[in-house]
């Protein structure tokens, strides 16, 4: 007999961050045709509002709580941490748009509820213990990130990798939909928990397999893996340098928290499955994600590049993954993903603080002389090009380390000096960015870019921030970082 699920008082404590951003999103989209309330002080203000609001909710929620709408909803440290980041990211995004020229554009009212809904998507995938809702939640980030993308600045060039990312994306989604669905006909059940504890008895039928490996080209194409990665160049240059910013982060947030509730859950039954096909998409990442950045001219087309490559590095953890008894390579995930969001805000913040209406499409030539013209953005800059290649005393040096560390304490030599390889590559476009603001001179006419000197902004204060932030995870705080992650993937490493 059919019986509505029950809905009880630890479901609206789980869902509450979703629940007051999804009121935020209508609130605002109603201030866009209300002429007394839908000025941009107004509409930003609510997003403020709602913004706090979230970060409150999602901070306050009991550490084990379970959302009962039909088993829909967890809230563990996983959950709690991946949601908070998001919402970091997104007020971090939020104050630099406030000093762009695409600010006026971002808040409108229909733009902004757009974002608020992209955000609830986000926190509800990363809180899912259930295979619709995490889909929902998928593609109702995804969905509003194709619209954002066209939209923000409605031009041929965004348009073009909007269209671009919908068509790859609904291709990723429909195979990731695939394979849930063989998933589900395979263990009679939509909760991840009940798969992990179904899914040893099954892991030797075809469907199952075929499930496990679907649900992987699904992820690979959301988390840019080469052969998956063509979406993303494309609509990293397209996308207003905000979105893009945005996307970069979010989505590899959202993706590998998802990965880590799979791979070191339901799938770790079925490793000789998914890895193999996991091992190649990782060497493939941190080859051609390198080699490419290498030949680029676009200033966001090579960090789009860079981010494919990186995104092979976190591949190396979770491929870790398949022989680890320990929580080793979740916290080496995690400590990556941190330092990784950190230095790619920083970095297309000062991509952001550069750009002008007329030329928001920065080339590598645009940057020559710049510490000439604003030496504290060249600083900024060299300190997150560092990062990004994995050298001393920056996040990244020791993102890489504990990702190389994990990958060795499991034998996995192969990919770890593949991994090497990678990053020495980089190490010739990232440096040649510094040599470029410090050793040439000046490219103009066309080559003109906003200076920016030091002093009280929120531009300033915003990458004064990530910086900071970069050189301390790197030196003073790894050790304070990796006990928290210890705690934040407890609730994963249970789940094996």
């Amino acid at each position: 007999m059919f019986s509505f699920p029950e809905i009880t008082s630890s479901f609206y404590m789980t869902a509450a961050p979703i629940l007051v951003l999804v009121t935020g999103a209508m609130i605002t989209l109603l201030q866009s045709v209300s002429r007394r309330f839908g000025s941009r002080p107004a509409i930003e203000f609510v997003m403020w509002v709602t913004m706090v609001a979230a970060i409150a909710a999602a901070a306050v929620i009991p550490g084990e709580q379970v959302g009962h709408l039909a088993g829909g909803l967890l809230s563990g440290t996983m959950s709690r941490f991946a949601q908070l980041l998001i919402l970091a990211i997104a007020a971090f995004v939020m104050l630099m748009v406030r000093d762009h020229h695409t600010g006026p554009a971002f808040f409108r009212g229909e733009l902004s509820s757009i974002f608020l809904m992209i955000l609830s998507g986000m926190l509800m995938m990363v809180a899912s213990d259930d295979l619709v809702s995490l889909f929902v939640g998928l593609e109702l980030a995804s969905i509003g990130l194709y619209v954002v993308i066209g939209y923000l600045q409605p031009n041929r060039r965004s348009q073009e990798g909007a269209i671009k990312y919908f068509i790859l994306g609904s291709v990723a989604a429909a195979i990731l939909l695939f394979g849930f669905a063989l998933l589900y006909a395979s263990c009679g059940t939509m909760r991840l928990s009940g798969i992990v504890a179904n899914l040893p008895s099954v892991a030797s039928h075809g469907w199952a397999r075929l499930g496990a490996l679907m649900t992987l080209v699904g992820l690979g194409f959301k988390l840019a893996l080469v052969p998956f990665h063509m979406w993303a160049p494309d609509a990293y240059e397209s996308a207003p340098t905000a979105i893009t910013a945005f996307m970069a982060t979010t989505v590899k947030v959202m993706i590998l928290v998802m990965a880590l509730r799979l791979f070191a859950g339901s799938f770790s039954t079925m490793a000789e499955v998914w890895y193999p096909a996991l091992v190649v998409l990782a060497v493939l990442s941190m080859i051609v994600g390198n080699i490419m950045a290498l030949v680029q001219s676009s200033l966001k087309r090579m960090l789009a590049y860079s981010s494919i490559a990186h995104s092979g590095y976190m591949a190396v953890a979770v491929c870790a993954l398949s022989s680890a008894g320990s929580g080793l390579p979740v916290r080496a995930i995690l400590f990556y993903l941190l330092s990784y969001v950190l230095v790619s805000l920083g970095a297309f913040g000062v991509v952001m603080a550069l750009e002008t209406p007329d030329n928001d499409q920065l080339t590598i030539d645009d940057l020559s002389g710049l510490a000439k013209k604003s030496p504290w953005i060249a600083f900024a800059m060299t300190v997150f090009m560092f990062s990004f290649a994995g050298m001393p005393p920056t996040a990244g040096f020791i993102g890489k380390f504990f990702v190389f560390n994990a990958a060795l304490s499991n034998h996995l030599y192969g990919l770890v000096l593949i991994g090497v390889i990678g990053s020495s590559i980089s190490l010739f476009y990232y440096l040649r960015l510094v040599v470029r603001m410090y050793m040439s001179e000046p490219v103009a006419p066309f080559g003109a870019v906003r200076a920016v000197v030091p002093g009280i902004s929120l531009t300033n204060a915003l990458l004064a921030f990530a910086v900071l932030g970069t050189l301390l995870l790197g030196t003073a705080l790894p050790g304070v970082a990796m006990e928290r992650l210890v705690r934040t993937s407890a609730d994963v490493v249970a789940r094996k």
